[in-house]
């Protein structure tokens, strides 16, 4: 049996691996001939077996023949700390047959015709290839070896058994051989620096259409899990969704009030400022104030486990631990460590699209930024993430951490901001009177009208306030503000 993946009325072979199927339209075509192709390392056999068992655990009979030195009870063995791994399947679904001898006593023909009586004997509906550099090597000529291959598909195209070949390409780079494949997968290991990227991508699939592109992945202890490119799985053609609720409120009176009830659903804002300035707890505001009138709201936080964040919270007097646990404010953390960008570009789609989320926040920017091993991706990937957004009516907040504290500058984080966020909130300290004070303002505010004034932004027990506009106060963009006559209020409604 096969799994059917009914994309243009063909019969599918659905791989099992996450993320390659929605790559590949819903997985190989059934009866053709695909080659894999990779340095030894790009992780070819772990992609191929985990194919196998998935294929086997759905009633399918596997032929996998190996044309390398390597020993079966070593191949199993490695493969036995997988999670995808069943002994159970070997031999009467899984079947590992070794042809290293049959190829070096008789060549590319005594191959063909062992392939020929094992597929006919074992009833098999997927091949394996494993090692098509052996048969190069013995093949007496090009043509030789394009014959074989050209005969193999003839023979599992007529019983409808779909072929996997695994080669290294010989270190020559694409050969013709490679080219009469219905389809080609290439995996390749790079290095930026310290760390290393796995990625695949489609050279060719014929028949179908496939998501384009490099697509990074990892080997985990369930084998490989393949995270496609976020920007190329955003539907285009959809249109936005028009939302007929109110302003997003963020719970704070005296910002509410500046942004004249709050921001657009489905709208993107850019909170911007220095560290300590508040743009967490802006954004926790947020979110809690959705929860409150039952929106499904999401922290996609970066910096603090929910543990330290609801110590955090509580602090300021913001009880969010009822909107959790009734499942209205969710809190997702991973570390800023070496992180996926494409990973996390999953991790949204999982709550945008399977969750239902309405108001997400990403705390913060750099994360992803430092996750991209090619930076100038990162606009591409916000530019997809907030389309995505506006496709399914979720407003969303992003928090960037802006570099100086104090100074005459803004730099902006990246270009083409204005592009990707609708919305500009911009949080800043400055020192007035020998003391540090905190303020908020609208830089933009798309399709609306807003207060211009610089308020005070107060932290205090009760949680986040706005106060008055600072009117004694001039320079305070700068970060070096100088009052200009009677000192401002420290606080006002």
């Amino acid at each position: 049996m096969t799994d059917s993946g009914s994309r243009g009325g063909d019969e599918r072979l659905a791989t099992g691996v996450p993320g390659l199927d929605t790559v590949l339209r819903g997985g190989f075509r059934k009866g053709r001939t695909y080659m894999l192709m990779g340095l030894p390392g790009a992780g070819k056999t772990i992609l191929a077996n985990q194919v196998c068992y998935h294929h086997a655990a759905r009633g399918g009979r596997i032929l996998y023949l190996t044309l390398l030195a390597e020993s079966h009870t070593e191949l199993v063995g490695n493969l036995s700390s997988l999670s995808f791994f069943d002994g159970a399947r070997l031999p009467e679904s899984i079947s590992y047959v070794s042809a290293f001898s049959v190829l070096e006593q008789g060549g590319l023909d005594a191959l063909a015709e062992l392939i020929r009586k094992e597929i006919k004997a074992q009833k098999a509906t997927l091949l394996v290839l494993d090692g098509l550099v052996a048969a190069e090597e013995v093949a007496p000529s090009t043509q030789a070896l394009k014959r074989f291959i050209h005969g193999l598909q003839v023979v599992t195209n007529l019983v409808g058994c779909t072929t996997l070949v695994l080669t290294t390409g010989g270190g020559k780079g694409l050969q013709a051989e490679h080219t009469m494949v219905d389809g080609l997968l290439i995996l390749k290991q790079r290095t930026f620096g310290v760390r290393s990227l796995r990625e695949l991508f489609v050279r060719k699939f014929r028949g179908s259409d496939y998501l384009l592109g490099r697509h990074s992945f990892e080997i985990t202890k369930d084998g490989i899990v393949l995270y496609p490119r976020l920007e190329t799985l955003v539907d285009l053609g959809l249109s936005p969704a028009q939302s007929a609720s109110p302003r997003h409120a963020f719970g704070i009176a005296g910002l509410d009030r500046m942004l004249h009830g709050g921001v657009i659903p489905g709208s993107s804002t850019l909170v911007l400022g220095p560290s300590g300035a508040g743009k967490t707890l802006l954004g926790l505001c947020f979110l809690a104030e959705g929860a409150r009138q039952g929106e499904k709201s999401h922290h996609f936080a970066f910096y603090d486990s929910p543990e330290r964040m609801l110590a955090q919270t509580a602090g300021v007097g913001m009880a969010l631990e009822p909107l959790i646990a009734r499942g209205d404010l969710e809190v997702s953390f991973r570390p800023p460590m070496e992180n996926l960008l494409d990973k996390l570009g999953a991790q949204l789609l999982v709550a945008i699209r399977e969750r239902g989320v309405r108001r997400l926040f990403v705390d913060g920017l750099d994360a992803l930024q430092k996750a991209a091993f090619r930076p100038t991706r990162v606009a591409r990937f916000l530019a997809a993430l907030v389309n995505e957004c506006r496709i399914r009516g979720v407003t969303l907040l992003v928090s960037a951490e802006t570099m100086t504290a104090f100074g005459p500058q803004l730099a902006l984080p990246m270009q083409g901001t204005s592009m990707l966020a609708e919305n500009l909130l911009y949080l800043r300290t400055a020192e007035l009177n020998a003391e540090l004070r905190r303020f908020i303002c609208i830089l933009k505010l798309r399709n609306s009208q807003y207060d211009h004034a610089l308020r005070e932004l107060l932290i205090t027990e009760k949680g986040l306030e706005v106060g008055q506009p600072l009117s004694g106060a001039e320079q305070l963009m700068t970060g070096l503000a100088r009052a200009t006559g009677a000192a401002p209020e420290h606080r006002g409604k």
